[in-house]
């Protein structure tokens, strides 16, 4: 399945698709490097997107479509956030929204393979061996610092 097609038969996200990095915002942008542009199958601003919607709850920031084949894309789910012990939980509350919002409301972009990135908004306050860094791995989110490379 490729990213643009999941996200366009998605209710509520049918606007939200952007090619490249475009759905980020700028400061945000910022914090990721990719080596080969071509390979970015699109992005989608989902906390801006659905935040009427899901007014109160714990939504997840981006989501970014990478090429993986001709046939299929794989999704790269990023939450840009401080980065301290103190905000660790707070992830978590957004990754298990997201995985809910996925699984009842997004049924093609949950079929898409998927990882989950957090990237540090600020200067890291996180130890990389700490449990709350290894409780972070467990639950499925790779920690980027403060620049992902794709």
């Amino acid at each position: 399945m490729h990213f643009k097609d999941a996200v366009a038969g998605t209710a509520g996200l049918a606007e939200a698709y952007s090619p490249g990095l475009q759905a980020l915002k700028r400061t945000d942008r910022q914090r990721i490097n990719c080596e080969n542009t071509r390979n970015l199958a699109g992005s989608i601003d989902l906390d801006g997107t659905l935040s009427d919607s899901y007014a109160n709850a714990p939504r997840w920031d981006y989501g970014i479509g990478v090429r993986s084949s001709r046939r299929s894309d794989t999704a790269t789910w990023i939450e840009v956030h401080p980065a301290s012990s103190r905000h660790v939980q707070d992830v978590l509350n957004k990754l298990a929204w997201l995985k809910c919002w996925l699984e009842s409301s997004a049924p093609l972009l949950k079929q898409i393979t998927s990882e989950y990135v957090w990237i540090a908004s600020g200067s890291v306050h996180l130890p990389a061996n700490s449990p709350q860094r290894r409780r972070l791995s467990a639950q499925g989110i790779r920690f980027a610092g403060t620049r992902l490379q794709i």
